[in-house]
């Protein structure tokens, strides 16, 4: 079975079992954000099903909260910790090793050197950056309690985000089933947009500029 097969099944047990659905919302969000598996694991669809649930009340939004918390803070606590013992050098080999692209570490490594700590709190919305950030600051040897502190703020807003990003496509989802022809365009808005930053926005934020 590949990755969307696993993601898939996990979403069809989420909604058939949502008693442990803050387990299996934390493992992937762990997942995301250890290491390198958010370059290849697109666990965005466990969470956002999830912050759904809890926005509809299957789900506690307090145990949604703890659990993506928790599941990232160790993801970016152990990719760290890789980062730190590797060392920079090391941490470079290795990205090379997995054929990585070399300018994505540069763009990182330069949004780490520009805004320092603050990285951690607000890194985790950015999808390459999410993945490489943790451990670009573990090579750069960022003190560790310092680290966890902003560790501990960007988990939880990045929990709360996906929490109000449920309630927020759970309305849209009221309104396309209430007022059709509204929901419809609401939707079509809502994608169009979405399509928009996928093709032109992307490369037109700020880290990624030389």
């Amino acid at each position: 079975m590949d990755i969307s097969g696993i993601i898939n099944e996990s979403l069809r047990y989420i909604e058939a079992n949502p008693e442990v659905a803050g387990l299996i919302i934390g493992l992937w969000a762990f997942l995301e954000t250890a290491l390198f598996f958010g370059l290849i694991i697109p666990a965005e669809k466990v969470l956002i099903l999830g912050s759904i649930l809890a926005a509809k009340g299957y789900i506690s939004p307090l145990n949604f909260v703890f659990s993506v918390s928790l599941g990232t803070f160790l993801g970016y606590t152990v990719s760290y910790l890789f980062g730190f013992y590797l060392g920079e050098p090391a941490v470079r080999k290795f990205l090379s090793s997995l054929k990585l692209n070399g300018e994505n570490y540069e763009r990182v490594k330069r949004f780490v050197i520009e805004k320092g700590e603050i990285t951690l709190l607000f890194g985790r919305f950015i999808a390459v950056v999410r993945s490489l950030l943790p451990v670009i600051i573990g090579a750069f040897k960022m003190p560790f309690l310092p680290f966890l502190l902003w560790n501990f703020i960007g988990a939880v807003l990045w929990a709360v985000f996906y929490l109000f990003l449920g309630g927020l496509i759970g309305k849209i989802i009221s309104i396309i089933i209430t007022h059709k022809f509204l929901g419809a365009v609401v939707a079509a808005g809502i994608v169009f947009i979405y399509y928009l930053w996928r093709r032109y926005g992307k490369d037109k934020i700020s880290i990624w500029k030389a």
